[in-house]
């Protein structure tokens, strides 16, 4: 029998409710639970995130450390963050952050302080081949916290990352980088959760941030317009205004430069409109206007008009290629930067019942890879989809699955 209060485990402190949870569910199973706090770079320079987690640390009565990694966090992936947007595409900074910063450092720091396991308050599943449980079985409270104490990193047993049961909170998208010796040290109390339940979890064990909101902002610029961070940082072309102009090249308006839009935008799109009697210019927000007036103006001099998206960019003539809706569907798109999650390193990729989610929050689709006839390494991929997707977007993640399992993915480019 094994007994719990001897295994030690690290658990990764946010400051929000999901982490607070984590560690609660854990020292509750009588396992030997300490906090970590990740301090990362912040544009303002506070991080409200190290206050909470010290007072959940207090609170649940375990050991607390800090982990200073402002300085990787901002070269890594404040970095590349701004030279993806100066490229004119839309970064996906989380994805680079959990492999190349969070899961690193994290677990790094856990086995210098004698942990056997990290644990994150993500909503995700971890499984491997030597059980049919996921990460071993201990209890069977909560199932996706346990693991057999014996379990070590080595190259016969075989990692699987599942997506978690609330499909609303799926965080695997975000996770497709962890690599196998990353995802043997790994376990996921919530996996099988819903936020639902750990909200009431939380408030029934009276955890201090039980209450606490959920940020839906970029973790280093809260409280920061993303768009006016990069103004500051950017010092090209692409931050000065410019023609908008729909696929046939007609001029329709004036953007406010190419670095504030991403394909599918519709907010902040000028377009000129004629009034019915005057037929005289005007320019006015189609979608979030200054005031009342402007929308009742835009309304009366408005005919026959359809929403406008941005659907590319023309840099050498700094132009805003916009469209209507159905001009920013796409029937494939090519992948780079691949990483797959299971070993060996050439991976068959499947040529049935494989689907693809192109941003985090989307629906997984059916798709096919045009050369699964190949064993991939590493390289560029092109995907046919089942069925056109919308405003497929480069820099952004295309992540792939076997049913509700990732099996990697990689980073669109067109």
């Amino acid at each position: 029998m094994i007994h719990n209060s001897k295994i030690k485990v690290a658990v990764a402190l946010s400051g929000g409710v999901d982490s607070a949870a984590v560690a609660k569910i854990l020292k509750d199973e009588g396992y030997d639970v300490i906090g970590l706090f990740l301090k990362m770079w912040k544009h303002d320079g506070v991080d409200d995130g190290l206050l909470e987690s010290r007072k959940v640390a207090e609170f649940l009565k375990i050991p607390f450390y800090e982990i200073d990694a402002e300085a990787e966090f901002k070269r890594v992936v404040v970095e590349y963050f701004v030279s993806e947007y100066k490229n004119l595409r839309t970064p996906n900074p989380c994805t680079i952050c959990n492999p190349e910063i969070k899961f690193k450092l994290l677990i790094g720091e856990a086995e210098k302080l004698g942990c056997a396991k990290l644990a994150t308050g993500h909503y995700a599943r971890i499984k491997d081949s030597e059980t049919t449980n996921n990460q071993g079985a201990i209890t069977n409270k909560y199932p996706n916290s346990n693991y057999s104490n014996k379990k070590q990193f080595n190259n016969t047993t075989i990692y699987h990352l599942l997506a978690g049961f609330d499909n609303s909170k799926d965080q695997s998208y975000m996770l497709y980088r962890l690599n196998q010796e990353q995802l043997s040290k790994v376990i996921f109390p919530l996996g099988e959760l819903t936020k639902k339940e750990v909200r009431e979890l939380a408030k029934k064990w009276d955890l201090p941030v039980a209450e606490k909101k959920e940020s839906q902002e970029i973790c280093f610029l809260q409280n920061t317009d993303y768009r006016e961070f990069l103004k500051n940082e950017v010092k090209d072309s692409c931050i000065e205004s410019g023609d908008i102009v729909d696929t046939g090249g007609n001029i329709v308006g004036r953007h406010e430069g190419l670095i504030n839009y991403t394909i599918g935008q519709r907010r902040g799109i000028n377009q000129q409109l004629k009034n019915r009697e005057t037929k005289e210019l005007k320019n006015v927000n189609t979608v979030i206007p200054s005031d009342s007036q402007v929308l009742r103006e835009a309304e009366e001099s408005l005919y026959d008009k359809k929403p406008l998206y941005v659907a590319g960019f023309d840099r050498s003539k700094n132009r805003l290629i916009v469209g209507e809706d159905s001009e920013i569907y796409k029937k494939e798109m090519v992948v780079s930067n691949l990483s797959w999650i299971n070993v060996p390193t050439h991976y068959p990729l499947p040529a049935t019942n494989l689907s693809v989610k192109i941003r985090s929050q989307a629906k997984s689709v059916g798709c096919k890879i045009k050369n699964s006839g190949l064993r991939i390494k590493q390289g560029t991929i092109k995907v046919i989809f089942d069925e056109p997707q919308r405003a497929v977007t480069p820099g952004q993640s295309a992540v792939f699955f076997i049913g509700d399992e990732v099996i990697g993915g990689g980073t669109i480019e067109k």
